[in-house]
């Protein structure tokens, strides 16, 4: 039986070479997009950066999302996946030969990842290219820390509630360029490359040793992991 596994989220956008959108977008309705990670925090040193995760991997269908992240040289990998018709997100942590499952209900967050409540988004008319695909910009503000900053989206990817248990969830897109905060880092993803048509990675079953985790204990190993 398919267990569905997200993160983020999200989520992980450069090659930007154009200001302008095409009157008549193609729909893509499956592939993979390369996100860059960038980190915000002022108080990481170079050697701290380098041992942090500096790409996501986003594989998705018509049915869900699977994300992809790995850090640590290697030494953990997070993947998640979000079932667009359950709007539920799971997610799978492995560290060396231990693994971790979260399962999540429907519509709630993706795991470790801060919900940005009382976001308040500002639609523009601005639009560039990223990866390929033709992008709107709106501008986020967050009331409870006066954070403000741009996002990119697009339509030109035909899915159903593709942002339904990440933290823009209004946003009727796929993310291109956005925000998202892990634990203490403050993340920044920007798509780098675009491959319409890639299948989804098998994820038929749960490994056999994995450990069904509550939320709290999953943020709890991760920011064991991140310190």
């Amino acid at each position: 039986m398919k267990k569905p596994l997200t993160i983020l989220f999200l989520l992980p956008l450069i090659s930007i070479v154009s200001c302008s959108v095409d009157n008549k977008p193609q729909k893509f309705a499956a592939g993979r997009i390369d996100y860059k990670i960038t980190y915000l925090n002022q108080d990481l040193d170079e050697k701290t950066i380098e041992l942090l995760p500096r790409r996501m991997r986003l594989s998705f269908d018509e049915n869900q999302a699977v994300n992809n992240i790995e850090g640590f040289l290697g030494v953990y990998r997070l993947n998640s996946i979000t079932n667009f018709d359950s709007r539920k997100c799971s997610t799978l942590l492995k560290i060396f030969e231990k693994q971790y499952v979260f399962m999540g209900r429907r519509e709630e967050l993706i795991c470790c990842f801060d919900a940005m409540e009382g976001m308040n988004i500002e639609e523009t008319r601005e639009t560039k290219i990223i990866a390929g695909l033709n992008c709107k910009k709106a501008r986020i503000s967050l009331p409870s820390n006066g954070h403000t900053f741009d996002i990119f989206y697009t339509g030109d990817i035909k899915l159903h509630n593709p942002n339904s248990t990440n933290p823009y969830r209004k946003i009727d897109g796929v993310l291109l360029e956005f925000e998202l905060t892990m634990l203490h880092l403050k993340m920044r993803f920007t798509a780098e490359n675009f491959e319409p048509g890639i299948e989804i990675p098998s994820h038929e079953n749960l490994p056999d040793n994995v450990k069904t985790v509550s939320r709290e204990q999953m943020t709890q190993i991760l920011n064991r992991l991140m310190n």
